[in-house]
């Protein structure tokens, strides 16, 4: 590979390293592209060199800050490289400790790096809950196969790590889904423990929380409210949808912190009503449209 021949360490991540590790078969597992993790001091780097194999940038005015970068090979094949495996870095304290796990192995008939299988099913099983797209369910097959497949899994050691990424109440979700409707041999001890720390969670991580399930495909607000099993909920999330913490709006909302932090809140529910108007009046104005091209076909037709 031409990353690990200039130096540049990288870690095959989704679909590529779980086809050829946990599916069986490769064919399995459809991966419409290639993502790979570098060093944040290496992107730059890897950016220039990708070129010389037919790799050219996708959007190169990316966001400042961002710790994603996307390409495209002249045979149209994209390649993701990440020097993160969460998009917020308030999930990636963990980083170093990943790196230093990563086991090497063939992909390919190309010597690399994968996670380690409890980094691996913390990457899928978090990243698939704040992905907007995840009604997939690839993240399901992916997390069973690594469950099924690595039986010697290290559950503490996946445990601590949740813990310390501030990922329990996604995980508590995702495994316990896994392993109550799909039958993934998670012990229960395990479980239990991990819902006990998920019920120890801090604020900002039960709002990131409410942030990801917000982006499943039935994450409107009225269906959350609904699921709240209790007044404490639905009460912390009137809160979080009116009053979120400092560190959500910067986290999140990307709220700048050079602006005084009250007009922050006024101009939340601005923003809103203006997407609301928005939405509305683009709504609008495709169900014209759908009408006087109807109108037009009528009348096409009838025209000798």
């Amino acid at each position: 590979m031409l990353l690990e021949k200039e130096g540049i360490p990288t870690i095959v991540l989704k679909g590529t390293a779980l086809a050829e590790t946990v599916y069986g078969n490769p064919v399995l597992r459809h991966c419409h592209d290639i993502d790979l993790l570098i060093r944040d001091q290496d992107m730059s780097r890897a950016v220039s060199l990708l070129p010389s194999i037919e790799f050219k940038e996708i959007d190169p005015k990316a966001e400042p800050g961002s710790s994603d970068c996307k390409l495209e090979h002249e045979s149209r094949l994209p390649l993701e490289l990440h020097t993160a495996l969460f998009k917020l870095p308030y999930y990636n304290e963990l980083l170093g400790e990943t790196w230093k796990r990563s086991r090497n192995q063939v992909i390919a008939d190309v010597q690399t790096k994968i996670l380690a299988p409890a980094d691996n099913l913390l990457h899928v099983c978090g990243h698939a809950f704040y992905e907007s797209r995840r009604g997939s369910l690839r993240w399901v097959s992916d997390a069973w196969f690594i469950i099924d497949r690595h039986r010697d899994l290290d559950w503490d050691l996946l445990l601590d790590c949740v813990v310390r990424s501030h990922l329990a109440l996604p995980l508590s979700v995702t495994l316990a889904y896994l392993a109550e409707d799909l039958g993934a041999p998670v012990p229960s001890s395990f479980l239990d423990r991990l819902l006990a720390a998920a019920s120890k969670s801090a604020a900002p991580e039960r709002e990131l929380a409410l942030f990801g399930a917000r982006s499943a495909p039935q994450g409107s607000l009225m269906n959350l409210f609904r699921k709240m099993r209790d007044w404490r909920g639905r009460a912390f999330m009137v809160q979080w949808l009116l009053f979120p913490s400092p560190s959500y709006l910067f986290m999140v909302e990307k709220a700048r912190p050079s602006w005084p932090l009250p007009f922050h809140y006024i101009y939340r529910p601005l923003r809103y009503a203006r997407y609301l108007i928005y939405s509305k009046f683009a709504g609008l104005i495709r169900r014209i449209k759908w009408r006087v091209d109807r109108l037009f076909l009528r009348t096409d037709f009838r025209t000798p």
